[in-house]
């Protein structure tokens, strides 16, 4: 018990300019102690750097990959057409199906820009002969019922 009753003596002993150096020194040892334990984990973590992750294994499969010519693949006569009917891009929609042109009424400049009003009711087709070439037959709408009407009898007579 007279240990601490010393202790509680010196303490009584100090003002308030030791307390806070002695506290002062006490938390620039813990900051120096967390500082060195900090220090070795960072070298740890660069020896372990050196080690190939798994990340860096398929990196370096994909640049070795890529380097190597790809092999031709070999496209059947289906595969072939629609590879050729396929559309990529916008321009080459508007370039495959662009079969009509605008006819613009007038044209205004302001600044750098250029309005143009365009007349819908008046577009011009670029393939009038292809469109002049396609027959079409519509038949009536009674001829139509009629026509359903007895493909019903039939398929009531057969089934």
């Amino acid at each position: 018990m007279k240990v601490f009753s010393d202790i509680l003596s010196f303490l009584k002993t100090l003002n308030f300019v030791d307390i806070v150096f002695f506290f002062a020194v006490l938390i620039l040892m813990i900051l120096i102690v967390t500082l060195i334990y900090f220090i070795t984990i960072n070298n740890e973590e660069k020896s372990d750097e050196k080690e190939e992750t798994a990340e860096m294994k398929i990196i370096k499969e994909i640049q070795e990959n890529i380097n190597k010519e790809t092999p031709e693949i070999n496209f059947t006569n289906y595969e072939k057409e629609q590879e050729d009917k396929a559309i990529i891009s916008y321009d080459e929609l508007l370039h495959k199906n662009n079969n009509y042109e605008l006819n613009y009424e007038k044209e205004e400049l302001y600044d750098d820009l250029s309005v143009k009003k365009v007349n819908l009711e008046n577009l011009v087709n670029k393939n009038a002969e292809i469109s002049s070439k396609v027959d079409v037959r519509v038949i009536s709408f009674a001829k139509e019922e009629a026509f359903l009407q007895a493909l019903k009898q039939l398929q009531k007579e057969l089934g």
